[in-house]
């Protein structure tokens, strides 16, 4: 008999991690799927750390004799699962014992919902907790139904946490290959045709590695977009009554935003004159907006400085992110 759920788990080298990761899966008060690991040519031990589950739950593995890249990689899961429902687990991400079954539960309840999502916590390399729940640390609220323009405002939904009907695939087509990552643009498009419900439960754990805090810029031009800016160019093509539905300022803060954002990743890591690049352009987007100018003049500042500048913005970031807790923020202005 074909599984319900077919879990997909990508995974370069992830020797590491992924033995945890499974465990998670093998823990799972909800039986009733296939796991499919995508190797995207790993060249340390995480085959052999995949073979050790071999006999202890229904495990497929597909080998990729080079890297692909994420997009490609759960692209060949899904095209090999049997299940009726997707659900995706990186290999250094963990789920509660109760993943499954609440959201399958919940997917069998409500017919008319095409994914469903949780909150989550974040973790440290290590395991340590670092936010117990993302939802009560950050005051953060999060709306079912028809969730499509508070999506496109903010990329709220995190890949570990979702089951999705494998109906959405097979209608709308699988992940833009394009894109070096493209599970927000996924998730759009499916917002877009279903509904996206909510679980306002902790079902999983998202780790935080000290590589997220860091890039390699070696080869990266400031002057192209984010994968994220990519996916809003996207979908507004492959929509474009968004334009009117939304309005053009609201689509333009979206975008500086995103510029804006771009620019602080380069300003933390020391280039200054590359973040006033995406940071122009999110002036001339929304050239009202006070923190823009803020960082444009951090920006000149010599390394040392910048980083008591970051320090003072995150504090104030701290502060800003309290006194909005009480207060609900309106649908398109959720920031997440």
């Amino acid at each position: 008999m074909k599984p319900k759920i077919s879990v997909i788990m990508p995974v370069l080298n992830g020797e590491r991690y992924i033995g945890e990761a499974i465990e998670s899966i093998v823990a799972q008060t909800y039986r009733d799927y296939e796991l499919i690991v995508v190797n995207d040519g790993s060249t340390d031990g995480t085959c052999e750390q995949v073979n050790r589950f071999a006999e202890r739950i229904p495990i497929k593995i597909i080998h990729h004799t080079s890297c692909q890249g994420i997009a490609r990689s759960i692209n060949d899961g899904i095209r090999a699962s049997s299940g009726e429902l997707i659900a995706f687990l990186d290999h250094d991400d963990l789920w509660f014992p109760n993943f499954l079954e609440t959201q399958f539960a919940y997917l069998q309840a409500h017919p008319d919902v095409g994914m469903v999502h949780s909150d989550f916590q974040t973790i440290d390399p290590t395991g340590e907790i670092l936010e117990a729940s993302v939802s009560a640390c950050r005051g953060r609220t999060r709306a079912s139904g028809d969730v499509f323009p508070n999506l496109f405002m903010d990329s709220f939904i995190v890949g570990n946490s979702v089951l999705i009907r494998k109906e959405c695939f097979e209608r709308l087509g699988l992940i833009d290959e394009v894109l070096r990552w493209g599970d927000y643009h996924m998730w759009l498009r499916i917002a877009r045709h279903y509904k996206v419900d909510y679980v306002a439960k902790v079902l999983t754990k998202y780790r935080q590695h000290p590589t997220q805090q860091t890039r390699d810029f070696s080869g990266e031009n400031p002057h192209d977009d984010s994968v994220g800016l990519k996916a809003i160019r996207s979908i507004l093509e492959l929509y474009p009554e968004v334009r009117q539905e939304l309005g053009e300022r609201v689509i333009c803060q979206r975008m500086a935003a995103m510029y804006f954002d771009m620019a602080y990743i380069w300003f933390a890591a020391g280039y200054g004159r590359n973040a006033r690049i995406p940071l122009g352009k999110a002036i001339r987007l929304a050239p009202m907006t006070p923190r823009f100018y803020v960082l444009c003049a951090a920006s000149f500042l010599q390394p040392s400085q910048a980083v008591m500048a970051q320090k003072m913005w995150r504090a104030v970031r701290r502060v800003f992110s309290k006194s909005k807790t009480a207060e609900p923020s309106p649908a398109l202005a959720n920031r997440g």
